[in-house]
C-alpha cells in the first residue's frame, strides 16, 4: 500500500480552487441556476406542503402524533421529487470532482458532464446510504429491545457502538466513489482491500477538511453579516440576506432572492470540494490509479 499525506491531502480542495478558478465559476454558475429551477418547481408543486411543515415545526406547543403523521403523508411526494435531485446532484458533483483529479486533460464542458460515470456514482451513493440505513436501523432495534427487557445501558452502548461501526464503515468505504470512477464500474466493499491499514490517517484527513470547511463557512457567514449590517444598519436584517424565501414563486424571484441563491450556490461548490477534494486525491497518491481487484462484491 502506497503512502500518502494526510495533511496535503486534507488542503487539496484549496488548491483545487486556487488553480481551476474559471472552472469553479463555471460551477458555481451552474449550481446556481440548477438550484433555482429545482427550488421554482418544488414551490410550485410542493409550496403548501413546505409551509405546512415550516408552520408545524415553529409551532411552540410542538405537533401532536395526528399532526405528524399527516405531514409525513402530504411530505412523501415532495421527498420523491427531492431525493431523485440531490442524488443527481451528487453523482454529477463527484463525478466532476474525480475527473478533475485523476483525468486533468479531460477538461470539456468544465469536467461536467451527464453519462456513465455518473450514474455509477450515483450508484455508490445509494449504496452506501442503504449501507448505513441498515446500520442504524440495526442498531436502533436492538436498542429498542433492550430497553424493553431492562437493558437501558446496554442499548445505550449498543446504540454508540452503530454510530462508531457507521463512522468506520464510512472511512473504509470513502475511497469507493474514485476506484469506481477510474475502473469504470461499482466498485464498493473491494475498494476496504485499498483502505486497509490507513484507517486513523484516513479519518484524519477527513476531519480537518470537514472542520477547515466549517470554519470558512462561518468566516464568510460573519463578512455577509457584517456587510449587511452596515449597510442596512439592521442586525436582524442580516440574518434574512442569506435565506431566500421560498413561500411563493413571487417572493422567491426577486433581485434579493437571486443574490441568496448565488451565495448557496458559491457555498454549496466552495464546501464540496473542501470536503470530497481528499478522498479521490488519496486514491490518486495511493494507488497512481491501480486497484489490485474489481467489483463491488464481498
Amino acid at each position: 500500500m502506497a503512502k500518502f499525506s494526510a495533511s496535503d491531502a486534507a488542503f487539496s480542495g484549496f488548491r483545487l480552487v486556487r488553480e481551476n478558478l474559471k472552472t469553479v465559476g463555471i460551477w458555481i454558475a451552474v449550481m446556481t441556476v440548477v438550484s433555482i429551477i429545482a427550488n421554482a418547481l418544488t414551490i410550485h408543486f410542493f409550496g403548501a406542503q413546505m409551509e405546512a411543515a415550516m408552520t408545524l415545526m415553529s409551532n411552540p406547543d410542538g405537533a401532536s402524533p395526528e399532526e405528524m403523521t399527516k405531514l409525513a403523508d402530504q411530505m412523501i411526494p415532495t421527498l420523491l421529487w427531492t431525493l431523485p435531485y440531490n442524488l443527481v446532484v451528487q453523482g454529477v458533483t463527484l463525478a466532476a470532482l474525480n475527473r478533475m483529479i485523476q483525468r486533468r486533460d479531460d477538461n470539456r464542458f468544465a469536467f461536467l458532464r451527464v453519462g456513465k460515470d455518473e450514474l455509477l456514482q450515483i450508484a455508490v451513493s445509494v449504496l452506501t446510504g442503504l449501507l448505513l440505513m441498515a446500520v442504524f436501523f440495526g442498531g436502533a432495534l436492538l436498542t429498542g429491545v433492550l430497553s424493553a427487557v431492562g437493558g437501558g445501558l446496554l442499548g445505550v452502548l449498543v446504540l454508540l457502538g452503530a454510530i462508531l461501526g457507521a463512522i468506520y464503515l464510512l472511512v473504509r468505504l470513502s475511497l469507493a466513489s474514485a476506484m469506481t470512477f477510474d475502473k469504470g464500474e461499482i466498485v464498493f466493499f473491494r475498494s476496504m482491500s485499498v483502505t486497509k491499514g490507513a484507517f486513523w490517517s484516513l479519518l484524519g484527513a477527513y476531519l480537518v477538511a470537514v472542520v477547515m470547511s466549517m470554519i470558512v463557512w462561518l468566516l464568510i457567514v460573519i463578512i455577509v453579516y457584517a456587510a449587511v449590517a452596515i449597510v442596512t444598519g439592521d442586525f436582524s436584517a442580516a440574518g434574512g440576506a442569506l435565506r431566500a424565501d421560498t413561500t411563493s414563486l413571487s417572493s422567491y424571484f426577486t433581485p434579493s432572492g437571486i443574490v441568496q441563491q448565488l451565495f448557496s450556490g458559491f457555498m454549496a461548490v466552495l464546501s464540496a470540494l473542501i470536503m470530497l477534494s481528499p478522498a479521490p486525491t488519496i486514491y490518486r497518491e495511493m494507488t497512481g490509479g491501480q486497484t489490485a481487484s474489481e467489483g463491488w462484491g464481498g
